[in-house]
C-alpha cells in the first residue's frame, strides 16, 4: 500500500531512491537550512541512508515525509509530511510531527500551507492520530506563518542547538477542534483535496 495525497496544485507521493539528488539538495542547501542551527552536514551516502530511513517509515507506520510534485509540470518542489519519532525531543517521545522543506523558488506561494493542510487531514482522518506537533525556529517567520494558518495550535518554547524554537501541538480530541478547522478553510480541504490510499 502506498500513500498519495492530491491537492489543487500538488501531488504528494512517497519518496523514492530516484529522488536522492533532489533530497540531498534539500539536506545541504545553506539557504534552506538557515534556521536549523547545528544541522549535520551530510554527504550523499549519508543522505541516502536518511532517505532509506524515510522510505522504511512508510512500511512501519504508514506515514512519513512525502515528495511534493507540481501538478502541472511534474517538477520536484520539496517534501512535506508527518514523521513518527521514537527518540526524545524536548519533553516528548513517540510523537508525530509535521515538517516540510521546499526549494527556494517555491517559497511564498502558499505551497507549504497547502501541502501541510493535506498532511494534517491525512494524519487525523486516515491515521486517527490524537495529536500532531510542529517545531519551528522562532526567527523563521515564514514557517511560523504557515503553522499558524493551519488551525488551533498550542505553543511552548524550548532551546535546541543554541536556537530558541516553538513547539506547536494540535490535538484531535473532539469535534470542537474540528469546527475550528472549518473556520480556517478545513472544509475546503475535505471537499477539494482528493486524498487517497493507493492499493
Amino acid at each position: 500500500m502506498s500513500i498519495e495525497l492530491v491537492t489543487d496544485r500538488i501531488i504528494l507521493r512517497e519518496l523514492e531512491i530516484s529522488d536522492l539528488e533532489n533530497f540531498h539538495f534539500l539536506e545541504t542547501d545553506e539557504t534552506i537550512l538557515k534556521y536549523y542551527g547545528n544541522y549535520p552536514k551530510r554527504n550523499i551516502l549519508e543522505t541516502k541512508d536518511l532517505l532509506n530511513f524515510v522510505i522504511d517509515q512508510y512500511k512501519k507506520f504508514n506515514t512519513g515525509r512525502l515528495a511534493m510534485i507540481h501538478k502541472i509540470n511534474n517538477e520536484y518542489m520539496g517534501w512535506c509530511g508527518i514523521k513518527y519519532n521514537e527518540q526524545q525531543r524536548h519533553n516528548y517521545t513517540h510523537y508525530y510531527d509535521l515538517g516540510y522543506r521546499l526549494k527556494p523558488e517555491f517559497w511564498g506561494k502558499g505551497y507549504a500551507t497547502e501541502a501541510s493542510k493535506a498532511c494534517i487531514q491525512y494524519g487525523f482522518d486516515k491515521l486517527k492520530l490524537n495529536k500532531i506537533h510542529a517545531i519551528v525556529n522562532i526567527e523563521n517567520r515564514q514557517s511560523i506563518n504557515v503553522i499558524e494558518k493551519l488551525g488551533k495550535f498550542t505553543k511552548e518554547n524550548f532551546i535546541e542547538n543554541n536556537c530558541t524554537k516553538n513547539w506547536y501541538s494540535i490535538i484531535n480530541e473532539h469535534q470542537g477542534i474540528r469546527d475550528e478547522f472549518e473556520n480556517v478553510n478545513f472544509n475546503m480541504l475535505k471537499h477539494k483535496f482528493n486524498i487517497e490510499l493507493m492499493q
